[in-house]
């Protein structure tokens, strides 16, 4: 049935709405609140187009409801991506993901100083 299907699809965006969500309490705690806003308004701008589209001029109903809300998260998430690591990154750091023999970088270190220029 509709609803069964839009479960499925809404469950497609779980790991962007996470990451979304993660990125945003990261910019919330570096003091940036203008980023998630942005963010945010990029959401709701795909989702209401989105839907505009999808359900009223495809007639696509529940499924088209749950397909703009999926891209709606996911613009969101892709529009905090390169703030996030812009600002609470270090230069080079490539958060673990990337072996050091790739980036030929040092060991991030967290010291004093350093947390203190975070915080």
């Amino acid at each position: 049935d509709a609803a069964h299907e839009y479960v499925k699809i809404r469950a497609l965006s779980m790991p962007t709405s996470l990451l979304g969500g993660v990125l945003q309490a990261a910019l919330l705690g570096a003091k940036d609140s203008v980023t998630p806003l942005i963010s945010i308004l990029y959401s709701t701008i795909v989702n209401v187009s989105g839907d505009y589209l999808l359900v009223n001029r495809m007639h696509m109903g529940l499924k088209g409801a749950a397909i703009a809300t999926l891209l709606a998260q996911l613009a969101g998430t892709i529009a905090m991506i390169r703030p996030a690591r812009r600002k609470l990154l270090s230069k080079g750091s490539s958060l673990g993901l990337v072996p050091r023999w790739i980036t030929k970088s040092a060991p991030d270190e967290i010291n004093g100083r350093t947390f203190l220029k975070f915080a």
